[in-house]
């Protein structure tokens, strides 16, 4: 993002004089939701259901994968570790 890109997007919510710095390639999106502030990213987990239809390679494969959880939903297989990665995800305590 360059600089007039950052001043375009300032100006429109009237901030004219501000020291803005970037540590990481931001797009206007990511300044906007900065700027307004009201906006809550919570994590993000994949199901991936009909593990039963695949072979156990398939299955090693899908277990790397981030975020990631494969479940059976016909057999109810993996549930208790989608459990747990939602309480961990969430930082659910009990």
């Amino acid at each position: 993002m360059d600089a007039e890109t950052v001043k375009s997007i300032l100006s429109e919510y009237k901030i004219h004089n501000a020291d803005i710095t970037l540590r990481s390639d931001a797009t206007a999106d990511d300044l906007i939701d900065v700027v307004e502030g009201n906006r809550v990213y919570i994590p993000c987990i994949y199901v991936l259901n009909k593990i039963d239809q695949i072979s156990i390679e398939e299955l090693d494969v899908i277990y790397k994968i981030p975020h990631c959880v494969p479940i059976s939903a016909h057999h109810r297989w993996n549930f208790d570790d989608l459990l747990e990665k939602i309480w961990d995800y969430l930082h659910l305590v009990r």
